[in-house]
């Protein structure tokens, strides 16, 4: 661990439990590390998932800062996060 914050892409398989469909879900945000990365990823995720359950929209992070979200969540599909793999992001 570096203990910097740098940018982080998080990967994370879906599929659609009713046919064949898949995908990935990618979500990108500032992280100190991999493991840092992937807690961000699922937080977001978990925080989406509440607000659909509620009636909500998804938040986004502000445009002026990046910060990591889950935006375009497809509700009804399954996130594989035991294939997810994770990556700095070099800019």
């Amino acid at each position: 661990m570096t203990g910097r914050t740098q940018m982080w892409e998080v990967d994370v398989p879906i599929c659609h439990p009713d046919d064949q469909r898949t995908g990935i879900h990618v979500f990108t945000g500032l992280a100190s590390d991999k493991n840092a990365a992937f807690a961000s990823a699922r937080r977001v995720v978990d925080e989406a998932l509440e607000h659909l359950q509620n009636g909500r929209e998804i938040p986004v992070p502000d445009h002026a800062r990046i910060d990591w979200a889950a935006r375009g969540l497809r509700p009804g599909w399954e996130l594989r996060w035991e294939r997810a793999k994770a990556h700095q992001i070099t800019l």
